[in-house]
């Protein structure tokens, strides 16, 4: 099962055993929902392209959101370290727990954690461009464990001292990865891209809260508890318990105002929304090319009927004559691909409403939530059988269409987003 699609089914099922108030018809519809994104991001391929082309459209713009540019940020010295909020109490709670380490007679530990810490205020000075190299890398790890080994020892601020150490050890790390896949092209699969996007996202709120943090207290058990998420996010095969699932879907709620599914789902539609923009430029260009040539065909045939073309002329009439037809049936082709696309992207948008919206939002439109159940199951059953568009009936056809223009709108505004954080 795709870690997705395990995500969605703990999710739920939490859901489930707090909630038993819905109206069935809309159980079947976010419970659809959830399966029909989940089935487009694992066979996206065969409805809106290959995930390299997706992501050649979309990583300008990702690039670009990885370093949101906080204002606060422009507003540091590298060279003043104590402009930093939280420096001043940092600074006496690392001494306080370096202090408690050598009167446990934890020595050598003390100058593990020392090290640790420096380390971690070196990188400090420059937040927001801290790269490490492989070699930098290991060492990172080491302070890491080291940290966290020294943690059970101390209580107090002295333990909040060294929870920020290994916030921004954690956070360089994190960094790093990202920006390994970035410039890597290392997108594997939209389950991949998904994942992407969720530590991206979860690194933001980690550098935003360090950015923000008056005092050591400010930084809490959940923000560590994030960048491990988000670590494990970049994995291969990332793996989270039920209860981490429960509770990353609360702190997420929490901080970004909505549930853990269409959190990490919406990015999909998103990336589809500028790749479908992308598209239906390109295909504007090429009509629009088409059409210009048609025009010269049309003008040279006359001319050719009073006699009156050049050497020149009767030689771009042939090449028109037979160049013209693999460009129009080229357009043909594109026009095609790109309708097929709105029509999924745009749905897209309805399923991902479903599991970010209620019952009541809906109030008026019910005949909504049972043509988001009956349309999702029509692209799961394209998806799990490799069906075309083609392969759908005339009424089937219809019915995801009129589902998708009813979308339209929301799913071109929540793309244009994506595009306007990274401007």
């Amino acid at each position: 099962m795709e870690f997705f699609s395990w995500v969605s089914s703990k999710v739920s099922s939490a859901v489930d055993s707090v909630s038993s108030f819905a109206s069935s018809a809309w159980d079947k519809a976010k419970e659809v929902a959830g399966s029909t994104l989940d089935w487009m991001a694992d066979k996206a391929e065969g409805f809106v392209g290959k995930v390299k082309e997706v992501w050649t459209k979309v990583k300008p713009f990702i690039e670009k959101v990885v370093r949101p540019g906080l204002k606060i940020a422009a507003e540091w010295s590298a060279k003043n370290l104590p402009t930093f909020p939280w420096v001043s109490s940092a600074l006496t709670s690392f001494d306080k727990a370096l202090e408690v380490l050598l009167a446990w007679d934890q020595s050598e530990m003390a100058k593990k954690v020392d090290a640790a810490i420096k380390w971690a205020i070196q990188k400090a000075r420059d937040l927001r461009n801290t790269w490490l190299s492989e070699a930098e890398m290991a060492e990172a790890e080491e302070h890491e464990e080291n940290l966290r080994k020294a943690r059970d020892d101390v209580r107090g601020d002295a333990a909040k001292a060294l929870d920020l150490a290994r916030l921004i050890t954690s956070y360089a790390q994190l960094a790093t990865r990202i920006k390994d896949v970035l410039e890597n092209n290392a997108i594997a699969d939209f389950q991949h891209y998904l994942r992407l996007r969720a530590a991206q996202k979860l690194l933001e709120d980690t550098e935003q809260r360090l950015v923000e943090a008056m005092d050591i207290h400010s930084i809490t058990a959940d923000d560590l508890f994030l960048t491990e998420v988000a670590a494990e996010l970049l994995k291969p095969r990332p793996q989270l318990s039920g209860e981490q699932t429960e509770r990353l879907d609360s702190i997420v709620l929490q901080r970004f105002g909505k549930k853990l599914i269409p959190f990490v789902f919406e990015e999909l539609i998103m990336a589809w929304g500028v790749n479908l923009k992308a598209q239906e430029e390109e295909w504007k260009q090429l009509s629009d090319g088409v059409s210009e040539q048609k025009m010269q065909l049309r003008r040279l045939e006359v001319g050719q009927r009073l006699a009156e073309l050049t050497v020149e002329e009767a030689a771009q009439l042939a090449a028109l004559q037979a160049e013209l037809p693999k460009l129009a049936a080229q357009m043909e082709y594109k026009r095609k691909r790109t309708n097929e696309m709105r029509n999924y992207v745009f749905a897209g948008e309805g399923f991902l409403q479903m599991l970010e919206k209620t019952e009541e939002d809906f109030a008026g439109e019910e005949y909504l939530i049972e043509d988001s159940a009956t349309a999702g199951m029509l692209i799961i059953d394209c998806a799990q059988g490799e069906k075309t568009w083609e392969d759908l009936s005339e009424e089937q056809r219809c019915l995801i269409v009129d589902f998708a223009n009813i979308f339209e709108e929301a799913s071109r505004a929540r793309a244009e987003r994506l595009v306007e954080v990274a401007a």
